[in-house]
C-alpha cells in the first residue's frame, strides 16, 4: 500500500466519521424538537388522570369505610 492509498483511505475514513457525526447530530435535535410537545402532552394527561384517580381513590375508601362501618355496626347488634 503506497502513501497516496494509506491517505486516500483515511481520508475516506474521516468523511464517513463526519457523516456519522452529523448524522448522530441531527437525530439528537430531532428527538430535542419532539421532546417538548411529548412533554407537555404527558404534564396535561397527568393533569387529567390525576385529579380522576384521586377521585376515585376515594370514592373507594369511602365504599370501603362504609361496607366496614356496616359490618361494625350489625355486629354489635347482636
Amino acid at each position: 500500500m503506497t502513501e497516496l492509498e494509506l491517505l486516500e483511505q483515511r481520508r475516506e475514513l474521516v468523511v464517513l466519521a463526519a457523516e456519522l457525526q452529523r448524522a448522530n447530530v441531527a437525530r439528537r435535535l430531532e428527538r430535542i424538537q419532539a421532546n417538548p410537545a411529548k412533554r407537555v402532552l404527558r404534564l396535561a394527561a397527568n393533569a387529567v388522570s390525576r385529579p380522576l384517580l384521586f377521585k376515585l381513590g376515594s370514592a373507594a375508601m369511602a365504599f370501603a369505610v362504609r361496607a366496614y362501618r356496616r359490618k361494625r355496626s350489625t355486629r354489635k347488634k347482636h
